[in-house]
């Protein structure tokens, strides 16, 4: 199956630390969604589209492992990569790395879920839309 996958590079700036002088734990859930937005405008099912399709897709798990710490004027590259899944579900894997010297720093995996618009329901089943973007990047095709 093909990998799909993005990434994004930012500069660790001041706001983003923490008294200890290394990026707050709170903002990697930003860089998450930072990436997670290139990722799905590159694929073409931003939230919009998925809006538009009546569903919410919140952030149901989340598993993050620090390896080191980003400092200010760090260079970060976060890269993502989609997990397939028959389920009715969105997985990410996001590894962040250091770019100065390539460093492995944080690794962490989200799982979302879709929610109807209309009455905030978990949905049980692959929405059409979902399963009609997985056929169109052959995400379960073998390679």
């Amino acid at each position: 199956m093909p990998k799909l996958s993005e990434s994004i590079e930012r500069k660790v700036s001041f706001h983003d630390l923490d008294a200890m002088g290394v990026v707050w734990h709170g903002h990697y859930l930003l860089y998450m969604e930072e990436a997670r937005e290139a990722f799905l405008n590159k694929y073409g099912t931003g939230y919009m589209q998925m809006l538009d399709a009546g569903y919410f897709e919140p952030i149901t798990h989340l598993d993050l492992n620090y390896k080191g710490s980003f400092v200010y004027g760090d260079q970060m590259r976060v890269e993502i990569e989609y997990v397939p899944s028959y389920k009715a579900c969105i997985i990410f894997n996001y590894r962040f790395f250091r770019v100065g010297d390539g460093k492995l720093m944080t690794e962490a995996t989200t799982t979302q879920h879709f929610v109807t618009k209309e009455n905030r329901e978990l949905e049980l089943l692959r929405p059409d839309f979902y399963r009609e973007w997985q056929e169109k990047w052959h995400v379960f095709d073998e390679e």
